[in-house]
């Protein structure tokens, strides 16, 4: 665990406003924002943000596709019955962002549950937004993650 460094301030963006902080910390906080369905099935938005950092193996910059290599690459062995989705979404993006997606189908101990997975690079930060909900509920999913990446914009800090 790093120290904190004093002469080193960051700040801090969250919702609520930003604060001062001594430099040295990994940032890994997370949103998450759940929709109700039907009243009986939700459908939830996972954001979470890491900063590309050095691999101590090879001590050169993680890529984009390291990030999505290490989070993705134990899922058919993770996730029972792991069945990859297609995955024919248009680039919200036109490109302008760097971006992996993954798709797919588990089976939980009660139903099929669906995750459409989207990683983007900004500089050298990945944002990976995660959309979870039962298989049948696939559609709405879709529709959220598709307006949270059309709509995404980054902030300076």
């Amino acid at each position: 665990m790093s120290e904190p460094n004093d002469t080193a301030k960051r700040l801090f963006h969250f919702d609520e406003g930003v604060v001062s902080m001594p430099g040295g910390f990994r940032d890994r906080s997370s949103q998450i924002l759940e929709w109700t369905v039907d009243n009986t099935s939700s459908v939830v938005l996972v954001i979470q943000r890491e900063r590309l950092t050095i691999d101590p193996r090879t001590q050169l910059s993680l890529t984009l596709d390291d990030v999505v290599a290490r989070e993705t690459g134990e899922y058919p062995t993770r996730f029972l019955g792991f069945r990859l989705d297609p995955n024919e979404f248009p680039d919200p993006t036109d490109g302008t962002l760097p971006l992996r997606r993954i798709v797919f189908r588990w089976k939980s101990d009660r139903e099929v549950l669906y995750h459409h997975q989207v990683f983007v690079l900004s500089d050298q930060l990945v944002l990976t937004l995660t959309m979870s909900s039962s298989a049948a509920h696939r559609d709405r999913a879709d529709h959220v993650i598709q307006e949270a990446l059309s709509s995404l914009r980054f902030r300076e800090d």
